[in-house]
């Protein structure tokens, strides 16, 4: 059975390429592309992991994070062009599981959504 990822990201194609990439390691992934339409959908449907951008354009993905642990603990990767080392503390302390900056090879996305699967 294919795995379920919900992916917030505002930018459209990069998220089609990622879906479609992911797609070949049997992962099904829904796209949003804003905080609250994420936070409505894993509200209404289950998923195996969550694919995070920081930079959104309703809320930044450090509170959609937030708001996901408050009940729920489904991995997080945060997938963002905001690599500096404060960023990734805070997404991490904030209960992200992963923290990979843009840009990025789709291998190691593909290495490390597995390993917050397991």
């Amino acid at each position: 059975m294919a795995e379920r990822l919900l992916m917030i990201e505002d930018d459209q194609s990069l998220a089609e390429m990622v879906a479609e990439y992911l797609s070949t390691a049997n992962m099904e992934v829904q796209i949003q592309t804003d905080g609250n339409a994420g936070l409505e959908l894993l509200r209404r449907e289950a998923f195996d992991a969550i694919v995070l951008d920081i930079m959104l354009p309703d809320m930044d993905g450090f509170e959609v994070c937030r708001r996901i642990r408050a009940d729920s603990d489904v991995p997080i990767l945060m997938l963002t062009a905001r690599g500096d080392e404060t960023d990734r503390i805070v997404g991490l302390e904030l209960g992200a599981d992963d923290y990979l900056p843009k840009p990025f090879n789709p291998r190691e996305l593909l290495a490390r959504l597995r390993a917050i699967l397991r």
